[in-house]
């Protein structure tokens, strides 16, 4: 194990690889300069573990607050740290400030320190190649900045780093007449009707494309389950009338599984890949089950020329996933988030899907962060999760050290690359 292991991730570090899923700033500019490396750090992913493990709102806003002095806000995170310094999340920090700042561990004796290291990046220029091209290798991320992407394409990003994806789940899911007056003037449609509103996602939808955009991404199950039946038109045009109204939103599903059903005939119609949002949810106290994976099976079917992204494995349903990809010529497995969720449940399931699911169908990599130095330890736990799960099929005889080689680039650079015609 140890042989095949050192000589495939020295392999698989030497990749150029494709990032499936960011969060951050389109632009380096627009990065935060007013900030230090606490408030950083704890805006995604490892503060809903310190949440878990005990840390009260009012703590984690304290130790985000920048203008305070890093020291304190240290000593009121330290022992719920200490708590989770072990998860995916804890050691994916610690990484990132080995591989970026030559610091082992994220701790009192090292945060100030680190702190001054990081603050000294905010000045300049340049991070993005550094982080993103010299350390991650990554040649390219499909960026989801929803506020660039709603209203942009390809100018929206820089195209040095990052290619776009677009959201539709306004024009699906409208919270109310605020909703439809924002993506009339999105659009240039009065919202008046559900036919309007069917006209003014295309018109989006047609726009994003021709500015460069590569295909869409749902985010629905932050806010409902991914059971999408399919409505007829005057079932939804009741609802539309209760959203004039000012009916709860949550209440019209009817509507909003119609519009899904109208967006993903027109991802059908130009074979557009759609990023699906399954499995686990970031923060604390969500719904798991409403992204369960098998959900979307119906839409799966109606729709054959779409090619369904499905996000994070769908964990904690990752054996699903599996069935899913295994029966659906449309399906593909993402491991977007995944790797620092859970270094072993990803290295455990790439370990199956390599037993059951066609290799072209698995996309190994995305950071998913909403800040840069999130994305280089994740990148780097990655590969030797990858390393670690072709190994263990290396050493149990299933294939010989080449194929793995083989299987690596297909699935850190060379599915993504054919999913998404980059």
């Amino acid at each position: 194990m140890s042989s095949a292991y050192d000589t495939l991730r020295e392999f698989i570090f030497s990749l150029d690889i494709i990032d499936t899923h960011e969060h951050l700033p389109p632009f380096e500019k627009e990065r935060d300069r007013d900030t230090d490396v606490l408030a950083e750090y704890l805006r995604h992913y490892f503060s809903s573990d310190l949440i878990s493990a005990g840390l009260s709102d009012d703590g984690l806003a304290f130790a985000r607050d920048a203008t305070q002095p890093i020291r304190k806000r240290w000593e009121t995170v330290a022992p719920y740290w200490h708590a989770c310094r072990s998860t995916g999340y804890g050691r994916e920090l610690d990484i990132a400030v080995r591989e970026l700042y030559g610091i082992d561990a994220i701790n009192g004796d090292t945060i100030e320190t680190l702190n001054e290291a990081f603050r000294a990046t905010l000045g300049t220029d340049g991070q993005y190649e550094k982080v993103l091209k010299e350390t991650a290798k990554i040649e390219i991320s499909i960026e989801d900045a929803e506020s660039a992407c709603v209203t942009g394409g390809g100018d929206a990003v820089d195209p040095r780093y990052f290619r776009p994806v677009f959201r539709l789940d306004k024009f699906i899911a409208p919270e109310g007449t605020a909703t439809l007056d924002e993506l009339g003037g999105l659009t240039d449609v009065t919202i008046g009707s559900l036919e309007d509103l069917k006209r003014a996602a295309e018109v989006h939808f047609e726009a994003r494309l021709a500015s460069g955009c590569i295909g869409l991404k749902c985010g629905l199950a932050y806010m409902r389950t991914l059971g999408f039946e399919k409505t007829s038109a005057a079932e939804a045009e009741r609802d539309f009338a209760k959203l004039l109204e000012g009916a709860d939103a949550a209440s019209l599903r009817a509507l909003q599984d119609h519009m899904m059903h109208f967006v993903c005939s027109l991802a059908d119609d130009r074979r557009l890949p759609f990023q699906v949002h399954t499995g686990l949810q970031e923060g604390n106290g969500n719904f798991i089950r409403h992204a369960d994976p098998t959900l979307l099976t119906n839409l799966f079917m109606e729709y054959p020329n779409v090619p369904f992204d499905l996000f994070h494995i769908g964990y904690p349903y990752q054996q699903s996933m599996s069935a899913l990809a295994k029966n659906f010529r449309n399906v593909f497995i993402d491991f977007a988030w995944v790797h620092v969720i859970s270094p072993e449940a990803a290295v455990r399931a790439l370990v199956e899907y390599l037993d059951a699911v066609p290799a072209n169908k698995i996309l190994g990599f995305g950071g998913d962060y909403n800040f840069i130095d999130g994305v280089a330890g994740h990148a780097c736990m990655a590969r030797e999760n990858i390393a670690k799960a072709l190994a263990f099929k290396v050493t149990d005889g299933s294939f010989g050290v080449d194929r793995a080689r083989e299987l690596a680039r297909m699935i850190l650079r060379d599915n993504p690359a054919a999913v998404f015609a980059l």
